[in-house]
C-alpha cells in the first residue's frame, strides 16, 4: 500500500508527498540515471548509480528493456537509453504542432539557401534538437533530432536563454548555476543582453571550428517570448556564397512565419 509522507516546501508552505510508488521511482532513477550517461553503463554501475544492489534492479532493468526505453549494447553487456521518450515528447500536442508548423518553412529556407537548418528547443538546462532539414547542396553541416547540449555550449542554446521570458531565464539560470557553480553567470548576462540587441545570434560553434551557428528565436506572444530558436549551421562553401547577414534575414523570416503559423492556430 503506497506510504503517506508529508513535507515542508523551501518557499515557506507545506508541499505534501501524499503517495509513493517504490517501484515506479526505482525505474526513473535507472532511466534519469542512463540519459546523464555518456556512455553504457553495466548492471553493477547502474545499482551503484542509483543506491541499490543488482538484484534489486534486475527485474526493472529487464522490463524497461522489453518496452524498449533501454538497449542493450551488441558488444558488451551494458545499458543505454533508446529515444523512446523522446518520441513520446515529440508526440505531446504542443511539440507536434511546432514541428508540423516548421518543417514548410524550414524547407522553404533550406530550398532558397541550400544551406540546413534545425529547429530546438529548451528542456530544463539543455536545448534539444526536435527538427531538421538537410542541405539542398553536395557540402552541409546537419544536425541529428534528439541532439543535446548544454544551453550555454551552442549558438541555438544562448538563443533560447536569450529571448525566453524574463521568469523563465532567471529560474534557468539558477538551474546552471546549481549545476555548475564554477560557470561565470556574469559574464553571459552582457552577451545575452547583446543577442537581444542584434535580434540574432552569430557566433563561432561551441563544438566546431569550422561552423558558424547562425540562430535566431520562435516566439510566441503566449509564451511572452522564445519557444524555439531556429538554426543554421554555418560553413562557407565557394559554390553556395551566401553570406552570414543573408542566411540571417532568411532564417528570420522563416522564423517570422512559423510564429505568425502558431498564432493563427491559437485563434
Amino acid at each position: 500500500m503506497a506510504r503517506e509522507d508529508s513535507v515542508e516546501g523551501s518557499d515557506g508552505g507545506d508541499r505534501e508527498r501524499r503517495y509513493t510508488a517504490p517501484a515506479l521511482e526505482k525505474g526513473l532513477d535507472i532511466l534519469e540515471l542512463l540519459s546523464a550517461s555518456r556512455e553504457a553503463l553495466t548492471l553493477q554501475q547502474i545499482g551503484h548509480g542509483v543506491g541499490r544492489t543488482k538484484g534489486e534492479i534486475f527485474r526493472m532493468v529487464s522490463v524497461l528493456q522489453e518496452r524498449l526505453y533501454i538497449e542493450r549494447t551488441e558488444s558488451e553487456d551494458r545499458f543505454r537509453v533508446t529515444d523512446r521518450l523522446f518520441r513520446l515528447g515529440l508526440s505531446r500536442p504542443v511539440n507536434r504542432s511546432l514541428v508540423e508548423t516548421a518543417l514548410p518553412f524550414m524547407n522553404a529556407f533550406s530550398d532558397a539557401t541550400g544551406y540546413a537548418c534545425h529547429l530546438a528547443v529548451p528542456s530544463e538546462t539543455q536545448m534539444v534538437v526536435i527538427a531538421r532539414v538537410e542541405s539542398t547542396s553536395h557540402i552541409g553541416f546537419t544536425v541529428r533530432i534528439g541532439y543535446r547540449q548544454p544551453l550555454t555550449l551552442t549558438g541555438s542554446g544562448r538563443c533560447l536563454l536569450a529571448f525566453m521570458s524574463a521568469r523563465r531565464r532567471h529560474r534557468t539560470l539558477l538551474d546552471i548555476h546549481r549545476e555548475e557553480p564554477a560557470f561565470d553567470l556574469d559574464a553571459l548576462e552582457p552577451e545575452l543582453a547583446a543577442i537581444r540587441a542584434a535580434g540574432h545570434v552569430a557566433r563561432q560553434s561551441g563544438l566546431s571550428e569550422a561552423v558558424v551557428d547562425l540562430s535566431v528565436p520562435v516566439t510566441e506572444a503566449h509564451e511572452g517570448g522564445a519557444i524555439a530558436a531556429l538554426t543554421c549551421p554555418y560553413l562557407r562553401i565557394r559554390l553556395n556564397p551566401w553570406e552570414p547577414d543573408a542566411l540571417l534575414a532568411e532564417l528570420a523570416q522563416a522564423a517570422s512565419r512559423i510564429g505568425q503559423g502558431l498564432a493563427l492556430q491559437r485563434d
